[in-house]
């Protein structure tokens, strides 16, 4: 489905949609003396404010290479999210049965709904024996982690859920149920399992949540060792249940690219150890502390750049083992703790996450799994069930980006100016004419140009660029605005359309300040972005 606007004016579906040339039927002298005047103006104006235009004309060089491309094509689910698993001690609230959250979550698909958590490790399904009211505070963050249950009518809820939404569940099961030898009972997975398949439900698997945390959070260990046994029985056991073809992912370590390494020697230990049974390496990482974190932090260049070093240990780590196998994402934020109050779910938050996006996918990282959808300060949708900025990036970025990813770069590509490019979704091509998309962030307070090498050899006759820039008032803002139209929802729910600004290929791009971008290029010969 395509969000633009048919110009019935003509067959030529780039006129009149740029912005509109106001002209003058002023006297030619008076336009002159108007001129004279603008000129000298301007001329002040440099004069006394010489650093300021400077720094609002710093033109950036990126360069495409296409040598090499697709250089990664990663998962069709790629931006996914999750929903905490917290969230179900409390099912009347959780809103997985309304048709509005519904109708949001779903222009988001295809994706992975996750439903894991700290909560996870607490979870039974369907207890008949008496669990403790006593309420269990985590030291860590003063989360509760208190066991509880879900009987079987909420897991067809969430499972209701997943699939009106066009989504596909990933199940964390409770790795914390052992017996006096610290081994994992798998009586619990085996119901929910049975009952999944009973149910004839398509869904994946996790087991256990930041398992190398354990000892903080619960006073108890699980090693990796014994974890990666633990996998192997589950996988026997999926197979055995008719879940053969589920993915089965793992193992969930938090505390990468810290100097000690306590999450990438976690999971190399289990990936030497688990007999093949995880699908995917999976990881969780977070930029800041959420109970401290400010304005600032949200755009300071040395914030964005901790991820690039987390994903480059984790590399290291999983070719220690030897092992070809792509890694996920499966729970990140900005901040972790909940998210940041007033940051987490506001416009500035989306530069860290189309930046996070952006990154991840060039380094061939499969999946991004958002914390999350529902709940906690970092929500994409709020309690009130309108969405959050991030919701708005999250669904311009599926309809803007594929899963191909180009190679673009530039000699300061990890500074403020952060971009990227993949080949164009098919829903997004005007009549088929191939197209690529260059998206990212500007998080310099002033304007800034950008100029693109290597596009001008591969453009068509009548290539035109469209220009969406998402903006705000204020970085703190829940509103955030598409070429300067606040985005919001039509009365009956879709979506408003995406009206770009139009720009010949010659030109240069501006980012306006505090700026996210997507730079669609139609009428290009990229073969790898041919469908």
């Amino acid at each position: 489905m395509s969000y633009f606007k048919i110009n019935e004016r003509g067959k030529n579906q780039y006129e009149n949609l740029g912005e509109v040339r106001i002209h003058t039927s002023l006297c030619p002298v008076l336009s002159l003396f108007i001129l004279g005047f603008c000129i000298i103006f301007l001329i002040l104006s440099a004069w006394n404010f010489n650093n300021a235009i400077n720094e609002t004309n710093n033109v950036h060089v990126w360069y495409l290479n296409l040598k090499r491309s697709p250089r990664y094509v990663v998962s069709d689910k790629f931006l996914s999210f999750g929903l905490d698993t917290s969230l179900l001690r409390d099912m009347e609230n959780l809103p997985i049965k309304n048709e509005k959250f519904i109708n949001l979550a779903r222009y988001l698909a295809p994706a992975y709904v996750r439903v894991g958590g700290t909560s996870s490790d607490c979870l039974f399904f369907n207890q008949t024996m008496q669990i403790s009211n006593a309420t269990t505070i985590s030291p860590v963050d003063g989360a509760d982690i208190s066991n509880f249950t879900i009987i079987d009518v909420d897991f067809e809820n969430l499972y209701s859920f997943a699939t009106k939404s066009e989504l596909r569940m990933i199940f964390d099961l409770n790795v914390l149920i052992r017996d006096e030898t610290n081994k994992w009972s798998d009586i619990n997975a085996r119901n929910i399992i049975s009952f999944a398949k009973e149910k004839r439900m398509k869904l994946d698997w996790q087991l256990g949540n930041e398992p190398n945390s354990f000892y903080h959070v619960f006073n108890r260990k699980v090693n990796a060792t014994q974890l990666a046994n633990d996998y192997y029985q589950l996988r026997l056991l999926l197979n055995q249940q008719g879940y053969d073809a589920s993915i089965l992912v793992g193992p969930e370590v938090n505390h990468v690219g810290e100097p000690q390494r306590i999450g990438e020697n976690y999971a190399e230990t289990f990936l030497k150890n688990d007999k093949d049974s995880v699908n995917y390496v999976t990881w969780h990482q977070y930029y800041l502390n959420g109970r401290e974190a400010t304005v600032a932090d949200f755009i300071n260049v040395s914030t964005f750049n901790y991820l690039p070093e987390e994903i480059r240990s984790m590399q290291q780590a999983i070719a220690l083992t030897g092992k070809d196998i792509l890694m996920w994402l499966s729970e990140t934020s900005t901040a972790y703790g909940g998210g940041a109050p007033e940051l987490s779910d506001r416009f500035v938050a989306g530069f860290l996450w189309l930046d996070k996006l952006g990154y991840s996918a060039s380094t061939g990282v499969n999946v991004v799994t958002r914390q999350s959808l529902f709940g906690g300060n970092y929500a994409m949708i709020g309690p009130d069930l309108i969405p959050n900025p991030d919701w708005w990036v999250s669904v311009v970025y599926k309809q803007f980006v594929s899963e191909k990813v180009l190679k673009i770069s530039s000699p300061n590509d990890l500074g403020g100016i952060r971009l990227y490019a993949h080949c164009t979704p098919e829903k997004a091509l005007i009549n088929r004419v191939p197209a690529f998309t260059i998206y990212g962030v500007n998080i310099y307070k002033v304007p800034t140009k950008i100029i693109i090498h290597g596009i001008l050899p591969i453009l068509r006759k009548g290539a035109k660029i469209f220009f969406y820039a998402l903006t705000s008032d204020h970085l703190q803002s829940r509103v955030i605005k598409m070429n300067g139209k606040t985005l919001k929802l039509q009365p009956d729910g879709n979506l408003p359309s995406f009206w770009p600004v139009i720009l010949e290929p010659t030109e240069k791009i501006t980012l306006p300040p505090y700026s996210m971008v997507f730079v669609v290029i139609h009428g290009v010969e990229i073969p790898e972005c041919k469908t």
